[in-house]
């Protein structure tokens, strides 16, 4: 009698399928050998050397902070704090929740915040390359980020001279490719809370633009009829010029007054990456961590379509060192894979 296929039935070792090969570490971190040492090292001195020469300072932050600084109402998404590695610092009979940081831009606004109480200047450039930890199904759950952080000047000056910086940067490295995806989150939020959306709705809907839903704003507009003009245009958003961003103004403003503070900010960032020789093009959202951000994001890619590839990524954050307890300041910043910039550089 033959066996049915479909029923479970002991196997002999040699019958076993073979374990993947993951060596002994665990899933989803990496060993570096002597070879990719110097490789990492190389680099880590091209993008230290690079931001220094614009007054960038290194700072180092602790591999574990509170939980706290990310379940903050404004940092980190919902989905972002669901990939965090949280764990109870034990301390006798009590403790503290921490994390292994899963960011480094928290880390670095909670660094300042300590920094300016204990009288340090309020205007602070700053560099970091430092491993985050984000769990994942498939991919590195440790990855190591090399990035920049600017508390103090407005976004009239700082968002301009990061995208310089970010610019010079990658054609420092051989990448004379890149391209940029310019948004704000500011834009976005005036187009919904205009059409009454609370905070948690603006934050819902825009995770489902971000993630390919082309149907949300349709829905919004047919619930929000008074509003329905702005929330169909917003969806179009998809714009490579100075111009191109006028013609929003005008279709824009009468509608969503509060959208023309965000579109003044993406005029000047456009304009720093006209001067800068980048092409780009305008889209209603780039950046996943909706509560994080409060102006211009943007990511400079290689590639296009589904080859696309992201080099580096940022954006303004004014209100997160208030967030964390500080005075309010103005503060942006922008963070790479630097695992990904050893593949691209030559």
């Amino acid at each position: 009698m033959t066996a049915n296929p479909t029923i479970d039935t002991p196997r002999t070792a040699a019958e076993e399928p073979p374990m993947p090969d993951r060596g002994l570490h665990s899933p989803g971190m990496r060993d570096f050998g002597p070879a990719e040492m110097r490789r990492f090292r190389e680099i880590e001195r091209r993008f230290l050397e690079a931001v220094e020469g614009s007054g960038y300072l290194e700072i180092r932050t602790p591999t574990i902070e509170p939980l706290h600084l990310y379940t903050a109402a404004g940092t980190l998404s919902p989905q972002a704090l669901e990939r965090v590695y949280s764990f109870l610092d034990w301390d006798g009979w009590s403790g503290e929740r921490v994390v292994l940081r899963p960011d480094a831009t928290v880390a670095a606004a909670r660094w300042y915040v300590d920094a300016t109480r204990m009288g340090a200047a309020p205007i602070a450039r700053v560099a970091y390359v430092a491993p985050v930890y984000r769990f994942a199904v498939e991919g590195d759950r440790e990855v190591w980020q090399c990035g920049v952080e600017l508390f103090g000047p407005a976004a009239a000056e700082g968002d301009a001279e990061l995208l310089t910086l970010a610019s010079t940067f990658l054609r420092g490295l051989g990448v004379a490719d890149a391209t940029v995806d310019l948004a704000h989150a500011g834009l976005v939020r005036a187009a919904f809370a205009a059409a009454g959306l609370t905070p948690s709705q603006q934050a819902e809907a825009y995770d489902l633009m971000l993630e390919g839903d082309a149907g949300v704003t349709e829905r919004l507009a047919q619930a929000h009829p008074d509003q329905a003009t702005s929330l169909r245009l917003l969806a179009g958003v998809d714009g490579s010029s100075g111009g191109y961003i006028q013609n929003l103004r005008a279709s824009l403003v009468a509608t969503v007054p509060a959208a023309a503070g965000p579109l003044d900010d993406l005029s000047r960032a456009a304009a720093a990456l006209d001067n800068a020789g980048v092409p780009y093009r305008v889209l209603a959202a780039t950046a996943r961590n909706f509560e994080y951000y409060s102006g211009v994001t943007f990511r400079f890619q290689q590639g296009t379509g589904a080859e696309a590839r992201t080099l580096l990524a940022g954006g303004r954050y004014d209100g997160l060192t208030q967030t964390l307890g500080g005075e309010a300041a103005p503060a942006c910043g922008w963070g790479a894979d630097l695992l990904r910039l050893i593949e691209v550089a030559s």
